[in-house]
């Protein structure tokens, strides 16, 4: 028998909308949302992770938002322990949690038991990221030890590379994607998938990308960039790499939008292969409407889960 969902989980491609369909969704359902997104956890990225804005936080209650200082790592495991926190709390006191991400990866890991690989040794870490700091030795590496995995992820992030560096040399690389797909349930969740054409999600990203850029998002990577002990995993926001080059004189402000288009097209890709594996229970196309224009599709199959109508 299948329970009825406590969790309401929304995933997508970046810049699809799922934020603003996520907030819809609890306003109608009294919901409050746990954001399933590393770089939103950080204060003084709010411009560049597309935080939430203060506002909406004042409608509903977010959670994870802007909980970490930026001296502070990241990690899926801290993610999922604080996330399942939430969840229960949520839920225990009659509401319902509606988790909206970010990356699939933490999305599962606030939804699932998943099994969290130990760390490496101090010096297996070193090595990793030191091959991956050479692109192309690190990718060299990295298809010699595991060529599925090395197909499987961006190539172009120097931290991705080095994580997959790092489980290669522990023993721990997995066939692209893993055991998080076999993780159990923690909780009865109806997942929804949102879509659009590939066309209108390159669009939405280079409207985003002007706004970020038009409300300061140069200005205040640059600030984070001068932050004391600037923690790893804050640095692997997209636009931190590109403030970088522009700081050292390899990128002109001219091509900053192009080169943060790019890679947040790469992202959205990456997102909708992660999209396919987790299967959702539910798909919204949402072409090239407002986000918002699905609600009551999305309610409507809240309602059904619930109420156990196939």
């Amino acid at each position: 028998m299948t329970l009825p969902p406590e969790v309401l989980a929304i995933f997508g491609p970046t810049a699809a909308g799922k934020s603003a369909l996520a907030h819809a969704a609890a306003v109608a359902l009294g919901g409050e949302i746990i954001v399933a997104d590393p770089f939103q956890r950080y204060r003084g990225l709010e411009i560049t992770a597309d935080a939430p804005a203060a506002h909406h936080r004042a409608e509903v209650p977010y959670h994870l938002v802007g909980d970490l200082d930026l001296t502070h790592d990241s990690t899926a495991g801290t993610f999922a322990a604080a996330a399942h926190r939430v969840i229960d709390a949520v839920v225990a006191r009659g509401g319902v949690p509606i988790v909206s991400g970010g990356t699939g990866l933490y999305l599962r890991a606030a939804l699932t038991h998943m099994e969290m690989r130990s760390a490496p040794p101090p010096e297996v870490r070193e090595w990793a990221r030191a091959l991956a700091a050479h692109p192309s030795a690190g990718a060299a590496e990295l298809r010699a030890r595991d060529p599925k995995v090395a197909e499987a992820i961006d190539m172009a992030n120097p931290r991705r590379v080095s994580r997959a560096l790092e489980r290669s040399a522990m023993g721990q690389s997995v066939d692209a994607g893993g055991d998080i797909w076999k993780a159990p349930a923690r909780r009865p969740a109806l997942v929804v998938g949102i879509t659009r054409p590939r066309e209108v999600i390159d669009v939405l990203i280079a409207a985003r990308v002007d706004r970020e850029i038009g409300d300061g998002l140069v200005a205040e990577l640059q600030r984070a960039l001068e932050t004391p002990g600037l923690a790893r995993a804050p640095q692997q926001v997209i636009g931190m790499r590109e403030v970088k080059a522009m700081r050292v004189g390899t990128l002109g402000r001219d091509g900053l939008p192009d080169a943060l288009c790019m890679r947040t097209r790469r992202l959205a890709r990456m997102q909708e292969t992660w999209l396919r594996r987790m299967a959702p229970d539910a798909l919204l196309d949402l072409a090239d409407a407002p986000a918002v224009d699905a609600l009551p599709q999305l309610l409507t199959a809240w309602r059904r889960a619930r109420e156990g109508v196939g």
